[in-house]
Parts: C-alpha cells; structure tokens; sequence
C-alpha cells in the first residue's frame, strides 16, 4: 500500500496567506464569533413586538442590514471579512427552519 503525501508548501508565509484570507476568516467568524454577538443583536430585536413574533423575518433582516453596512467598508478586509460571517450566521438562522422543514416534509 502506497503512502500519500503532501507538501508543506509556502512555509510560514502560506500560513499567512492562508489567516489573511477573506474568506477564511469569513467562515472562522462565523462559528466563533457569530454565537458571541447573535444573541446581542437577538436580545435586542426581541423588545420590538412585531420581530419578537418572527425570528426568521427578523434574523433576515438583521443579515440583510449588517451585510449592506459591511458592504460600505473599504480599507480594513479583516473586519469586513468578519462582517460577512457573522452576517452569514444570520441569514443562514433565517433559512434555516424552511430548509428543514422541507427537508423533513419528504421523509414523513
């Protein structure tokens, strides 16, 4: 049986490729910070009676907005990269219920 290797290729210089990546750190933000500043932001959209009612609408529209503000930063790629994650978390808490929901509808 053969062994397959791969080559450490770039050093340490690859490794800083790799953490300055847009989106890596989109996708990092997103599982670390995002649990840290969601329910924030959740607490806060829960004192407005009609987002209280609608989680999903209101976690849509909390993604829908911390987007387009992330959308004006130009200089810093970092924090703008972090934007876009935990943005993501709130679009994908939004989509959530309906993606299971229809995923559930067909094995019952």
């Amino acid at each position: 049986m053969s062994q397959i290797t791969i080559p450490f290729v770039g050093g340490v210089s690859g490794i800083k490729t790799i953490f300055t990546n847009e989106a890596i750190i989109a996708v990092l933000s997103a599982s670390l910070f995002a649990p840290l500043v969601v329910p924030k932001i959740n607490s806060v959209m829960d004192s407005m009676p009609v987002l209280r009612d609608h989680k999903s609408l209101a976690s849509l529209i909390a993604g829908v907005l911390m987007f387009s503000f992330v959308a004006t930063i130009k200089t810093n790629s970092i924090l703008k990269a972090i934007g876009i994650g935990i943005s993501g978390a709130f679009i994908l808490t939004a989509v959530l219920p309906l993606y299971t929901q229809i995923t559930t509808r067909g094995s019952a």
